[in-house]
């Protein structure tokens, strides 16, 4: 009896309790932060809790989810027992119907395929058993030449139509294939967006008191980012460019984000926040110095918008590189006689160039352009980008007052947030979606620049100060120059110097010829040295109808042996750096005016050496 009324207790016990009720949440995404890698997601839902305790799914999420930076606001009057995250690997996708289309139509393509196969099979079939019957069975005495004449052209006329039947069936068999492989990636494609893992957040809740209220979860993806995109441009030399900032936003979460609040971070949650430590540094005999590896690309982040990278490869000579292997996954190519190469990314993530002689060096696909110079005997990667925008005053072009939504931009600690001003709506898509940040009217300067051993081109380039107090990250830009497109370039907001520089292609109308006059330059022998006397001549024309002004650059060679000696160095008018041997002409030019420049040196060395002097 005793036994009965305690279960009878217990019972009673557990149906006064408070059941979990668990419910599936179907949240909007309301606003978003998204760094150059990731992005914080918060996403909204209004919600009537009874007293009690509750288990809410928000479901149909990304699959990258940081477990540890989900965050659950709206809680007044409630408790958070619980919070878990897992990925459905079992969640049916989501067919849309343009998918369902390009399916059956893939059908129909496979299924019009094998009927015209089966019709060329026919047809061959058929050719093979009028060959076997071309044999004429009857008497001699019945058959004569019209008879025979009459077979011979009904067999060649049934062959030669079954024939070109099969041709133009061959044809269409090829038409199709080529439609089916367009197809086939279009659909995987589309597939690829709407994925069947789908992450899933549950929360159990235990609520005092009935309650109406917004349940925000905030939660990190990795599956988001930006990058930024420039457009420079200017009308010509005497006029300041126009630089537009503009961002590149893509997420791939399988949610589409509608009319949510955006702001884009140059912060990189993701990066090592771990400081480096020291260790003593000692030296002893027989133990090779460990060296120091300095990550100097850290800077640059893989664009996924790069579809096609091209450049340059230099030694650290300046000098091309023919032969230097290029490879982005499986696809590789190799630099050319001039130190010039283009590979297709084909959804590559990093490019690696290596040679024989030279370190390897390995860098994301930061930009359509990536040149740089490989190093010998281990040194450093000195990577050659061409760089440029510029900073002036926050001004509109025409300096009219427009009043206008800008973006807001929040300067914080150790990184900047751009608030774009209106609501956006972004797809759930690998392709990125543009966004302007901001415009500047630049105040640049322009000069001329030529490297004649290096090339008899006469380059325009484009010199932009202050541009420190602008918020820009390195990003790629297309240059556009009196009305004309001239290509895109990457701007290198990384780096030290006060001004930027950057090219804006050659100039065809200045002139410019290198020569080594045979009356100044020889080679002779005294006792057991060998003496070589070289001298330069340097002329420029300027076939432009305005004056230009021009920075020529030459170099006297530096010597690393002592038996090795450079004596009567001379030139006019130019200034030497004597730690790097170059030389700098730098002078203006009047419209048709032709300025010649000279300089020369002798070199001594043993008779019994050989030196290899540039011509």
């Amino acid at each position: 009896m005793k036994i009965l009324t305690l279960s009878l207790a217990l019972l009673f016990f557990i149906q006064a309790q408070p059941q979990s009720e668990s419910q599936s949440i179907d949240s909007k995404v309301i606003s978003a932060v998204v760094y150059s890698s990731g992005a914080q997601v918060t996403s909204e839902k209004k919600i009537n809790l009874a007293k009690g305790t509750h288990t809410l799914v928000f479901e149909d999420l990304s699959p990258n989810i940081d477990e540890s930076s989900i965050i659950l606001n709206g809680l007044e009057h409630i408790n958070l027992n619980s919070i878990s995250y897992e990925t459905d690997y079992l969640n049916d996708m989501k067919s849309s119907k343009a998918l369902e289309e390009l399916q059956l139509r893939l059908k129909e393509i496979e299924k019009e395929k094998v009927y015209t196969e089966n019709k060329v099979a026919s047809l061959e079939k058929s050719i093979v058993l009028l060959e076997k019957n071309q044999e004429l069975k009857s008497k001699e005495s019945e058959l004569n030449v019209s008879k025979i004449k009459a077979y011979k052209d009904y067999f060649a006329s049934e062959i030669e139509t079954l024939k070109n039947s099969i041709y133009d069936l061959t044809i269409s068999i090829e038409d199709l294939n080529t439609t089916r492989q367009k197809l086939a990636l279009e659909i995987n494609k589309m597939e690829s967006e709407n994925r069947v893992n789908r992450g899933k957040i549950s929360v159990e809740l235990e609520v005092f008191k009935s309650v109406s209220t917004n349940l925000a979860l905030s939660y990190f993806i990795y599956d988001a980012g930006w990058f930024a995109a420039y457009d420079l441009k200017s009308k010509g030399i005497d006029q300041d460019m126009v630089l537009s900032y503009n961002a590149k936003v893509y997420q791939t979460s399988g949610q589409n984000w509608e009319d949510i609040t955006l702001k884009l971070s140059t912060a990189n949650p993701i990066s090592n926040k771990t400081k480096p430590e020291l260790e003593p540094y000692y030296l002893d005999f027989n133990r090779p110095l460990t060296p120091i590896s300095k990550l100097r690309t850290s800077n640059f982040k893989y664009n996924p918008n790069v579809k096609q990278v091209r450049g340059k490869i230099l030694d650290n000579q300046g000098l091309p590189l023919p032969g230097v292997n290029v490879m982005i996954g499986n696809s590789g190519t190799q630099t050319d006689f001039d130190g010039n190469y283009i590979l297709n990314v084909n959804g590559g993530k990093n490019v690696r160039f290596s040679s024989v002689g030279f370190k390897s060096q390995t860098l994301p696909v930061y930009s359509s352009n990536i040149n740089i110079t490989l190093e010998q005997d281990n040194a450093s990667l000195d990577e050659v980008v061409v760089i440029g925008y510029s900073s002036s005053k926050r001004s509109k072009p025409n300096s009219e007052m427009v009043e206008e939504e800008v973006t807001e931009i929040v300067e914080q600690q150790n990184s900047v947030e751009f608030v774009l001003p209106k609501s956006i709506s972004l797809t759930s898509s690998r392709d990125p979606k543009q966004f302007q940040i901001d415009e500047h009217q630049l105040k640049t300067s322009y000069q001329y620049f030529a490297a004649p051993e290096l090339s008899e081109s006469v380059f325009l380039m484009a010199e932009l100060e202050d541009w420190q107090d602008l918020e820009l990250i390195s990003g790629e830009a297309n240059l556009y120059f009196e009305n004309s497109f001239l290509g895109d370039t990457y701007l290198n907001t990384t780096q030290l110097e006060d001004n930027l520089f950057f090219s804006l292609g050659v100039d065809n109308k200045i002139v410019l010829e290198r020569t080594l006059p045979k009356k100044k330059t020889s080679k002779s022998f005294f006792g057991s040295t060998t003496i070589v006397d070289k001298a330069y001549e340097i002329e420029v024309k300027n076939s432009k109808r305005l004056p230009i002004s021009i920075l020529v650059q030459e170099r006297l060679p530096i010597s690393r042996n002592e038996s090795i000696k450079i004596e009567n160095k001379s030139y006019t008018d130019a200034s030497y750096d004597k730690n790097k041997g170059f030389l700098d002409w730098e002078f203006d030019i009047q419209p048709g005016e032709t300025k010649t420049l000279e300089y020369s040196y002798t070199v001594k060395y043993p008779k019994n050496q050989r030196l290899f002097l540039r011509p």
